[in-house]
């Protein structure tokens, strides 16, 4: 019997650049991502949200839709075992009474 671990990570916050409109590309705002992904071993989540805060900081998306595509293709690449991910990313500062995102479900 093949086993598969689910790792959850919920409301990591950090800030980055991401949007379209001017003001969201001049300055870093706050986002929260959670994610929950199932792999067949063991993945180190500090290793996994460490990877995702330095890659939204690399890539400075338009979208949180373009991002979250993106991001599960390159989170796939660096850990193999992967073989579903459920991630969200929301904006936390870009309404003054909403918090806004997008979320994704893949299947590896």
């Amino acid at each position: 019997m093949k086993s598969e671990i689910t790792t959850i990570i919920k409301d990591y916050k950090f800030q980055t650049v991401i949007g379209m409109f001017d003001f969201e590309r001049v300055a870093k705002q706050e986002v929260k991502v959670s994610l929950e992904f199932r792999s067949t071993s063991l993945i180190d989540y500090v290793l996994v949200a460490d990877f995702i805060k330095e890659f939204y900081n690399e890539m400075k998306f338009q979208s949180v839709e373009e991002s979250l595509e993106i991001t599960c293709k390159a989170l796939k690449e660096r850990f193999s075992s992967l073989t579903s991910l459920d991630m969200e990313i929301l904006k936390t500062e870009i309404l003054p009474n909403a918090i806004v995102g997008a979320k994704i479900s893949t299947v590896f």
